[in-house]
């Protein structure tokens, strides 16, 4: 592709070096986005994958580029006193919650009025009102979710090795919750990724870089 038909994108020129590398990196996103919005008025963008691999920096770049929304799956994590879903590899998302609350109205392509909940008081704060815009990013791991698969026109996966893992865990969180991640949290991702074959079912995979 020539690069005058490239996208063009009006973004921040701060720290222009690592943003031009990402824009690069990136590319063959754009342009799928942009040929999406060739026959659609809106589209979906799920952006899934290991832990700190890199997911909610695509989001935020999104975001900046197209003024898109972004939803985060950690908004809608279920409570201790809800316990987990019946719904397999994901029982720990409140999938009814999202469906309801930003699906059904994305597909209407209707404003979004949702509830967040808050991981540190084990409960739903309230709501947050979201005006529709052409792009939706759903950003965070189980947001490909087959569940949520007939409302998704892009899906992206980010993977991390595993020690970049842990590194990135440590310096985000600290030690005192790498022994969750360590037992808990990544191993019912990757079975999440492996059961539904996640990566493979992606139209684009990204290798962290940050």
């Amino acid at each position: 592709m020539h690069d005058n038909q490239k996208p063009k994108f009006n973004i921040d020129t701060s720290n222009q070096k690592k943003r031009h590398r990402m824009l690069k990196l990136y590319e063959p996103l754009w342009i799928e986005i942009e040929s999406v919005l060739k026959n659609k008025k809106s589209l979906t963008i799920t952006i899934d994958g290991h832990s700190t691999s890199g997911k909610s920096t695509l989001a935020d770049l999104i975001e900046e580029i197209y003024d898109a929304q972004i939803i985060h799956m950690d908004d809608f994590f279920r409570s201790k006193e809800q316990g987990r879903s019946p719904i397999e590899y994901g029982s720990n998302i409140d999938f009814d919650r999202l469906k309801s609350e930003v699906i059904e109205p994305l597909s209407q392509n209707k404003d979004i009025l949702y509830r967040a909940f808050d991981c540190k008081t084990q409960t739903i704060m309230t709501s947050i009102l979201k005006e529709h815009k052409q792009i939706t990013v759903i950003e965070g791991a189980y947001a490909s979710h087959p569940y949520l698969t007939n409302h998704i026109d892009i899906k992206v996966f980010f993977k991390s090795r595993y020690l970049q893992q842990l590194r990135r865990i440590i310096k985000r969180n600290g030690f005192k919750d790498l022994k969750m991640f360590i037992k808990k949290w990544i191993p019912y991702e990757n079975a999440y990724f492996k059961h539904y074959n996640i990566e493979q079912q992606s139209q684009f995979i990204f290798k962290s870089v940050h």
